[in-house]
């Protein structure tokens, strides 16, 4: 130590000695040792417009990165999963800000959503099945910073109600659950269904069964937190049909019950796979021949004689009976209600307007705004003319601004 020591100081002294002297004024440093150079997208890439799409519309505006290309680090390595082919991802995206992002920029602002926006978008192929329960996750939202999206390869933008489903229903979902992470939902809420929640068999149970209990799906009954956000995500992306028609349906009582082969089979004579007032027939009982036994039919519950066939009032209708004690269509109405003041207190987020956005950017309307219906559906506006006697789709409109890019390819 002594020996180094020595060094240096006869080192410091010959220095000083030729004068050499050291300023710390910034204009003296040499240029740095590191390498500072930009370097931009690989134009030779064939995802280049890709990806030069989302840094242009997620990256710059939101500080989102929108992952298509499968980062297994960040996926469930303990499933089969495969990366989104490019063409679904690049509909995804564009799908994506057009129906998400573009729609609440519209209703709520863009400081709205570079504050809670994700931080990250994971798009998935395959779909992520759960073996041991026998369902499947949708997506999934990560500590308010990540959502990952599941089964892009099958994504469908001919079928809106689909589209809906598998995408967008979780999306707003998802997001509902970030925003819950900053504002927690009302207490109240917490006692509409108490005693109702099913956490262990919610996916055996069944729709209309689910609906008149005041549950807007059978994943809503899984837990409190999960009926929240499912309140909001369907009544934003479910049609006016749709949704008048599952209030309809959570206005009654549905029972599923079993019933034998030879009166399924004097149903069937009716012209439809149900029992002449039921809903639909769920599964079948079979013998261990293999011949169908029986059958498991889901019906609204009516007055009933001993043998099973409805009794009618002095007007000849049926005879409706409330058997659980809960309106399950002004539960959903409660709980809707909730939502919509929290959302409208806490972030400024009209849910009517956005839900009225996100319609009109999925379904074709008239010249006075309304919805047009044909066949008894509303009309898909992604795949409709986007003009009069235009031949291109709003949807090759979309996908246009990601293709605009391949000009810059080298």
């Amino acid at each position: 130590m002594k020996l180094k020591y020595k060094l240096f100081t006869m080192a410091a002294a010959a220095l000083l000695t030729l004068g050499v002297t050291t300023s710390c004024s910034d204009d003296d440093f040499d240029p740095t040792i590191f390498d500072t150079t930009e370097y931009p997208l690989d134009r030779s890439s064939v995802t280049f417009p890709l990806d030069t799409f989302c840094i242009e519309n997620f990256r710059i505006p939101y500080n989102l990165r929108y992952v298509y290309k499968m980062e297994d680090i960040g996926s469930d390595m303990q499933k089969n999963l495969v990366p989104a082919s490019y063409e679904n991802s690049k509909e995804l995206a564009v799908l994506t800000k057009y129906l998400w992002y573009d729609a609440y920029v519209q209703c709520a602002g863009e400081e709205f959503l570079k504050i809670y926006s994700p931080r990250i978008i994971h798009v998935i192929g395959s779909k992520s099945y759960n073996p041991v329960s026998g369902t499947e996750t949708l997506g999934e939202a990560e500590g308010g910073l990540k959502i990952t999206l599941y089964g892009a390869n099958d994504l469908d933008v001919n079928n809106i109600e689909l589209l809906n489903e598998n995408f967008f229903k979780t999306m707003h979902h998802e997001f509902g659950h970030i925003l819950a992470q900053n504002y927690t939902y009302p207490t109240s809420f917490q006692t509409i269904s108490q005693g109702l929640y099913n956490p262990v068999d919610w996916q055996d149970e069944q729709d209309s069964i689910a609906l008149t209990q005041g549950f807007v799906s059978t994943y809503a009954m899984s837990q409190i937190r999960e009926d929240w956000v499912e309140v909001l995500a369907n009544y934003i992306v479910k049609d006016t049909i749709t949704w008048a028609g599952m209030l309809n349906t959570a206005s009654y009582d549905w029972e599923e019950v079993e019933i034998d082969a030879s009166y399924y089979k004097r149903c069937e004579a009716l012209g439809a796979n149900r029992d002449s007032v039921g809903y639909y027939v769920s599964d079948g009982t079979t013998s261990s021949t293999g011949s169908v036994t029986g059958y498991n039919v889901v019906r609204k519950v009516i007055s009933r004689d001993a043998d099973g066939n409805p009794l009618l009032d002095e007007n000849g209708n049926m005879i409706y009976l409330q058997q659980d004690g809960v309106d399950g269509r002004d539960v959903i109405l409660q709980k809707l209600d909730l939502v919509r003041t929290w959302l409208k207190d806490n972030f400024n987020v009209d849910l009517d307007e956005l839900r009225r956005e996100v319609q009109k950017r999925e379904w074709v309307m008239d010249a006075d705004g309304n919805f047009v219906v044909e066949d008894g559906h509303l009309v898909n506006k992604l795949m409709a003319p986007y003009e009069e006697g235009s031949s291109q789709t709003l949807m090759d409109v979309l996908l246009n601004e990601v293709d605009k890019f391949e000009e810059l390819q080298q």
